[in-house]
C-alpha cells in the first residue's frame, strides 16, 4: 500500500507523541525527557497548543495502512512581509515538564536555540524542527516525503531552510542540500547535535555556476 502524506490535526496528537517517544531513543532525549506520564502529557500539550495557536507551524504525517508511522513539524516564515523568522529570544526556554532534567534541557536546547539564531539571524527561512519515524518504518521513504514537502515550499519562496540533527541523521539531510554550520555538545561531550543550513535555491544555483567556471 502506498504511503499517504496529509497535514495532521488535533486528533492526531496522541499518535504523533507515540511516534516521537518510539523514534527518539538517544541518551540525550532519554535524559532530558524520560518516558514518564508527565513528560508525555507535556509533549501532547505543546503540540496541541502549536496546532491551535501558531499560524507558522505545520504538522504533516505519513499514513501506512491507516496508521501514522512518521511525522514532521515544519515552522514556516511569518506571513508578514519583512518579519523575521525565529525572532524569539533564544535564551527564553519553556517551562519544562515535571520529571525532566530541567538544567540539562536549558543547557542543551538553549544551546541549539542560540546556534540557530547565530546561523540564521533574522532572515526568513523554513525550519524543520522535528522529524520522527517509527523504528520499524525507518529507511523506507517516509522521511523523504516529509522533507520534500517542506523543501518544495522553501524553494518556491526562494528561502533557506534550517534544522538540527544527530551525526547519524545528518547524511540524510545532506542529500537534500543541507550543510553543517554549527554544533552543540551535551552530556560532557558524549552527544553532539549538528546545526544545518540549506542555502536558498538562488544561492545554490550561483554556487553551481561558480563550480562550473573553475
Amino acid at each position: 500500500m502506498p504511503l499517504t502524506l496529509e497535514e495532521a490535526t488535533i486528533d492526531d496528537v496522541p499518535a504523533l507523541t507515540d511516534v516521537y517517544m518510539q523514534a527518539f531513543q538517544l541518551p540525550i532525549t532519554l535524559a532530558t525527557f524520560p518516558r514518564i506520564p508527565s513528560v508525555r502529557a507535556w509533549w501532547e500539550a505543546q503540540n496541541r497548543e502549536a496546532l491551535i495557536s501558531d499560524q507558522t507551524v505545520r504538522f504533516v504525517k505519513i499514513i501506512d495502512a491507516d496508521n501514522i508511522i512518521a511525522y514532521a513539524k515544519w515552522i514556516f516564515p511569518p506571513a508578514e512581509k519583512g518579519a523575521a523568522s525565529g525572532g524569539d529570544d533564544p535564551d527564553a526556554m519553556p517551562e519544562w515538564p515535571e520529571g525532566s532534567d530541567k538544567a540539562l534541557c536549558d543547557n542543551f536546547y538553549g544551546g541549539l536555540a542560540r546556534e540557530h539564531k547565530r546561523i540564521m539571524g533574522d532572515r526568513p527561512h523554513y525550519h524543520l524542527e522535528m522529524l520522527a519515524t517509527l523504528p520499524e518504518h525507518q529507511g523506507k521513504g517516509a522521511a523523504g516525503h516529509l522533507i520534500r514537502w517542506g523543501l518544495e515550499k522553501a524553494d518556491r519562496d526562494g528561502l533557506e531552510a534550517y534544522l538540527d540533527a544527530s551525526p547519524k541523521g545528518a547524511p540524510i539531510y545532506e542529500r537534500f542540500g543541507w550543510q553543517v554550520a554549527g554544533r552543540v555538545e551535551a552530556l560532557e561531550g558524549r552527544h553532539t547535535d549538528l546545526c544545518m543550513r540549506r542555502p536558498a535555491l538562488g544561492e545554490r544555483a550561483e554556487s553551481r555556476d561558480e563550480d562550473r567556471a573553475v
